[in-house]
């Protein structure tokens, strides 16, 4: 029994000295989390920018590269890459940044070198979330893959709603609190109105009148985008996009 728990002990030990080979954190210095998806509602301001740095934990001096293992509702166009002492303008899915040797020596980090992603591509204004998938890898100094990887996704969920919608609606009485949800999409009725949700086909999922303050209940839809129609009784009509997570 000793030996076993001698043996797993160790095993468990190597596991955690190769998972603590590098670390990535936001700029204030609190760790992304493998796999974590970062969520964006704008594009192209300074909010848009997602900062980064890499420390490499290790013992030995390594080189770091990033794929791009994935991109979703859209081409990579317009997305901004700096990494490795340069900035590219888009990226392409399966490519790997940067195209030359970008050694982390051990014990150091990227900190004041303004890593960052940052999405300047506002969409077709229809097929969201966009997702801008990233594969954080290291090689030795000879060109083999070693040690574990690390996996961040930036998504860019969409145009939120402009300032002339925000007052039609207003107009009508009507207060969107969240257009992206996962549970609930949360209106302000001060107005008695109507509302119904269509899905992409042209289907009215639910219709309602409402004359107080709601909750939507979105869970059981599918993930996906769909428009929210409001009318008032005095005829007023206005759509707001809505996307279930």
């Amino acid at each position: 029994m000793k030996k076993i728990t001698y043996f797993l002990l160790i095993t468990f030990s190597l596991v955690n000295q190769v998972n603590a080979q590098f670390s990535v954190n936001r700029i204030d210095g609190t760790p992304f989390i493998n796999n974590e998806i970062i969520e964006l509602t704008t594009h192209s301001s300074t909010a848009a920018e997602l900062k980064f740095t890499v420390h490499n934990n290790s013992t030995v001096n390594l080189d770091f590269r990033i794929l791009c293992s994935r991109l979703a509702n859209n081409n990579g166009s317009n997305f901004q890459l700096c990494w490795g002492t340069e900035c590219i303008s888009s990226v392409s899915e399966t490519a790997i940044y940067p195209g030359f040797q970008n050694i982390i020596n051990a014990g150091s980090n990227t900190v004041g070198l303004n890593d960052n992603f940052k999405n300047f591509n506002p969409g077709d204004g229809t097929n969201y979330p966009m997702d801008f998938s990233f594969r954080i890898f290291t090689r030795d100094l000879v060109g083999n893959t070693v040690g574990s990887s690390f996996n961040i996704t930036y998504r860019y969920l969409g145009p939120t709603m402009s300032v002339e919608q925000k007052d039609k609606l207003s107009a009508m009485g009507v207060k969107v609190l969240n257009n992206v949800a996962n549970q609930f999409i949360g209106l302000e009725i001060a107005k008695p109105v109507q509302y119904s949700i269509i899905n992409l086909q042209g289907q009215i999922i639910t219709t309602e009148n409402i004359e107080e303050n709601t909750n939507i209940d979105v869970s059981s839809y599918q993930t996906g985008l769909y428009f929210l129609n409001f009318k008032s009784n005095e005829g007023i009509t206005d759509t707001v996009k809505i996307f279930k997570k």
